[in-house]
């Protein structure tokens, strides 16, 4: 059993109701080449929602709330976290990866890293808020998404779907786009969401923006082709190997090729604004699986079984 973890000045204890599983902690549980730097012993999860139980921050959220934790902080001071951007951070701490993190029945946290769940929000929507976090910043503040833009977003997986919701909620009309296999695989998740999720692009379909979340050459050559001049090409996915781009073209198209990486503050918060306007969210993409499980949880991971895939303590 799990020691409960002894509190730091500014930390609080969280006891953990769901911690959702991404792709890096599947990488480090598989023990993949890269993640060789993470400790040996640490506890996954950076994807984190739970009640204070505990708190050694005098001033700040109460024990009995619920929230959601910012997985990166940084030292605060360098350039980098000046400009509101600790993944630069050369000391940035991440939970799950260089700290503890959410997989396990209790996981301490610094109070700053934490933001309270509106009550509208039930725990296993609230679960997705950091992966939402990651969407929305690529869609809104990086791709600067308003309701004036027709987007298309390439890959229907857990960011490519989020970011669709994302272009949904700003008022933006969207497309999600995949191969074959997915559009067959996640049609009716996609008709339940009220997304339009195509192997091909309508007649007519016109976009201006493309937030490309597929990780392949593949998505990145159809996204040149596809945006007029002076389009916005959004890469929030990472890739398995070096990616094609058709530089040429996108040179010769005057394309803004912007990207997207992890999320702040900010981000979480647009996160839990949308999630007050989807509370079913949770229901509809989240698979949970008993952290005595976890290595079926993985096993779902890797096969993409759901959109994502929670452990329960």
């Amino acid at each position: 059993m799990q020691e409960t973890p002894r509190l730091r000045a500014g930390e609080v204890l969280v006891a953990t109701e769901y911690c959702g599983l991404c792709g890096s902690d599947l990488h480090i549980w598989n023990g993949d080449d890269g993640y060789g730097w993470v400790p040996c012993g640490t506890v996954l999860g950076h994807e984190i929602v739970g009640t204070i139980v505990q708190s050694e921050d005098p001033g700040g959220l109460k024990p009995g709330t619920r929230v959601v934790a910012i997985a990166q902080s940084g030292c605060g001071d360098c350039a980098a976290c000046t400009a509101d951007y600790a993944n630069g951070c050369p000391d940035k701490v991440t939970l799950g990866l260089t700290r503890d993190g959410g997989a396990a029945r209790f996981v301490r946290i610094p109070a700053s890293q934490l933001l309270a769940v509106p009550d509208a929000v039930p725990a296993r929507t609230a679960v997705l808020t950091e992966p939402l976090s990651v969407a929305a910043r690529a869609v809104a503040s990086r791709g600067r998404v308003t309701a004036e833009d027709t987007v298309v977003v390439s890959g229907p997986g857990t960011i490519g779907i989020l970011s669709a919701v994302v272009c949904q909620y700003l008022g933006a009309r969207v497309v999600l786009k995949g191969m074959t296999q997915d559009v067959a695989a996640r049609a009716g998740l996609a008709e339940q969401l009220g997304l339009d999720l195509v192997d091909t692009l309508p007649p007519g379909f016109k976009p201006n923006v493309w937030i490309e979340a597929a990780g392949a050459s593949a998505a990145l050559a159809d996204a040149v082709r596809g945006l007029p001049v002076q389009g916005r090409l959004v890469v929030v996915a990472l890739y398995g190997a070096p990616p094609v781009l058709a530089a040429n073209d996108a040179v010769r198209k005057e394309l803004d090729i912007i990207t997207s990486y992890s999320s702040h503050r900010p981000d979480y918060g647009l996160a839990l604004d949308i999630l007050q306007t989807y509370p079913g969210l949770g229901e509809l993409l989240v698979e949970t699986v008993p952290l005595s499980n976890i290595a079926v949880a993985f096993d779902k991971v890797g096969r993409g079984a759901a959109p994502k895939i929670a452990v329960e303590p």
